[in-house]
C-alpha cells in the first residue's frame, strides 16, 4: 500500500478522534453548566436528562457551542403550519 494513503488515513483517524474527544469534553461541560443558558426549560430537570443529551451534544458540539456563544434561546421554527397560522391571524 502507498505510504501517502496510509499517512492520509492515519491523519483522518486522528482528526476524528480529536473531534470526538473535544465533543465529549464539551458535552459534559455543556450538560452540567450550559444547557440552562440555551434552554430555560432544562432548569431543574433530573440528572438522567443531562446524561441522555451527552451523546447528541458530543456529535453536534460545534452547533451547540455556537448557540451558547451567541446566547440564543429556542430557535423559531418556520414550518408551513406556523406560517399559515400567522397568515390567518393577520387577516
Amino acid at each position: 500500500m502507498d505510504t501517502f494513503a496510509i499517512t492520509l488515513v492515519e491523519f483522518l483517524i486522528r482528526a476524528v478522534r480529536v473531534y470526538f474527544t473535544a465533543g465529549l469534553i464539551f458535552a459534559v461541560l455543556f450538560s452540567l453548566l450550559g444547557v440552562q443558558r440555551t434552554d430555560p426549560g432544562a432548569r431543574g430537570l433530573a440528572p438522567l436528562f443531562r446524561l441522555l443529551i451527552i451523546p447528541g451534544v458530543s456529535i453536534f458540539w460545534p452547533l451547540f457551542a455556537l448557540r451558547l456563544v451567541r446566547g440564543k434561546q429556542h430557535p423559531i421554527e418556520q414550518t408551513a403550519h406556523r406560517q399559515a397560522a400567522k397568515f390567518t391571524q393577520s387577516t
